[in-house]
């Protein structure tokens, strides 16, 4: 670890190591408390960076953007609560290990695939940033559409042995998605003529309340907890075994993610519901159902939702395209520096542009021995009385929620989704489709429609010109046909 420090203290200088390994704290932290999330963190620290370094100003703000999308994974792992979006599908096997007595192993899990996924997509980065970002232009409106559906094709793989309940909410996140105004026409839906509605329903009061606000109504009626059976040592040198038990999974996330957080506009949570289905594609046999508590499901959501954030730094570094919006404060952050985005960045200023790659790279490397670190703390609040880690809980989603927009109609939403969520969990369906039809509803209707406007008509002919359109629709046609296959073969087997 000192010759670790040595290297990056010569290539990036001791102040910018130093806004990093805060960065990354601040990150863990903010990602960890539902509702609140590295978008927040990352805005609040702008003003701090007026006056450092361009390389010390994004090393705080790129750190806290690593560590935030790890650190959604230990709420969602230890109260069964996503602390961001993009831990929404970790949340499915980390929480039942937590509840089976694996509470390190599981965040452990969590811990290796964000820093694995981080350092893949810091290599991408640094070696083909401007060509991949150039290949990402080429992506229309039929190919983010593609992906969506392809994303939509997990509703009734995430439900169990009752597919029928993963489609119900999955349709039901879609309708939810629909309030607002029609992303082409303007025209108002489902708002009930309440001006509040018609920028649709946020995203904060809806997952926060889904899961917080259910989790705490459960909690009340019948306390159950996190536990830790293993030591410490036993559960990392568990989870530290994957690596070479389960290396095609960590690869293949990895890979993922970066390809998704080239795409602007799609997103960690799309990366890692995507990756999670895929990793559902190839199970062993000796591992649980996944949504029982199966590590590759811990694994492909938390390599993917990390590799993100490196792809989504390939558009905007060399196009000047963000990719999601905290990229886009990212930007923001960089321009305020008086550095441009673009193609310009890697002849004006190469050794801005070298220097975020290094950092880059360095906070992924990090995050390994952080986040274990800060595991040790969060396994210890697992002692604490129930009660009050609930109280806590209800504090925190009322105070994250609010602070992200300051609209009280955000915490009624909140309460209204909380109960929503409490009522479908006591009738046994799933919520994880239900966050799925919801993200990624709106990218697929827009994009759809735009599709339909391009081609003017003529949707099918235009798709047979656009070939990964056509890949990604033959990749959605094999994830549906295949559960039937298994039905017909199963039985004569």
């Amino acid at each position: 670890m000192t010759e670790l420090f040595q290297i990056a203290t010569d290539l990036i200088g001791w102040s910018a190591l130093l806004s990093l390994i805060v960065g990354l704290s601040i990150g863990i932290i903010v990602g960890a408390l539902p509702g609140v999330g590295p978008l927040l963190g990352v805005i609040m620290a702008i003003p701090f960076t007026f006056y450092a370094e361009p390389v010390t100003a994004m090393a705080l703000l790129i750190g806290i953007y690593q560590g935030g999308s790890y650190g959604g994974a230990v709420a969602a792992t230890m109260i069964g609560i996503p602390g961001t979006p993009m831990a929404a599908a970790t949340m499915l096997d980390a929480r039942p290990m937590a509840l089976a007595g694996r509470a390190s192993e599981a965040v452990t899990l969590s811990t290796i695939g964000s820093a694995f996924g981080g350092v893949i997509s810091a290599l991408v980065l640094i070696a083909v940033a401007p060509e991949l970002a150039a290949i990402a232009l080429r992506f229309g409106p039929a190919e983010t559409a593609a992906f969506a559906l392809l994303g939509l094709t997990a509703l009734g793989a995430l439900s169990g042995n009752v597919p029928m309940k993963g489609w119900a909410m999955g349709f039901l996140g879609l309708f939810i998605a629909t309030i607002g105004l029609d992303p082409v026409s303007g025209v108002q839906r489902f708002t009930f003529g309440s001006p509040y509605l018609d920028a649709g329903i946020a995203l904060v009061p809806f997952l926060v309340g889904l899961f917080s606000i259910s989790e705490v109504l459960m909690q009340v009626e019948t306390p159950v907890r996190a536990s830790d059976n293993d030591t410490g040592a036993a559960a990392s040198a568990k989870a530290f075994g994957s690596l070479l038990a389960r290396p095609f999974n960590y690869i293949r996330s990895s890979l993922m993610g970066v390809f998704v957080g080239i795409i602007p506009g799609i997103g960690g949570v799309t990366a890692s519901f995507l990756s999670y289905r895929l990793a559902m594609s190839f199970p062993k046999k000796d591992d649980p159902d996944f949504g029982e508590g199966n590590p590759d499901g811990v694994i492909a959501s938390e390599t993917a939702n990390s590799a993100v954030t490196g792809g989504a730094l390939i558009p905007m570094m060399a196009l000047s395209i963000p990719g999601d919006p905290i990229v886009a404060v990212l930007m923001g952050g960089l321009m305020l520096q008086g550095v441009q985005p673009g193609p310009q960045l890697f002849l004006q200023n190469a050794d801005v542009a070298q220097g975020i790659f290094l950092i880059f790279l360095i906070g992924a490397v990090l995050l390994l021995p952080l986040g274990l670190m800060f595991m040790r703390g969060v396994v210890r609040i697992l002692k604490l009385p129930q009660w009050s880690i609930m109280a806590g809980v209800l504090m925190i989603s009322l105070i994250g929620t609010y602070s992200v927009s300051r609209q009280i109609n955000d915490l009624w939403l909140l309460l209204v989704f909380g109960l929503l969520g409490y009522v479908l969990r006591k009738a046994n369906y799933p919520l994880a489709p239900l966050v799925i039809g919801f993200v990624l509803g709106p990218i697929f209707e827009s994009n759809f429609r735009r599709s339909v406007l391009v081609s003017q008509g003529d949707l099918l002919a235009y798709i047979q010109t656009r070939p990964i359109t056509m890949a990604v629709l033959c990749a959605v046609a094999l994830f549906i046909a295949l559960p039937l296959l298994r039905q017909l073969i199963g039985p004569k087997r």
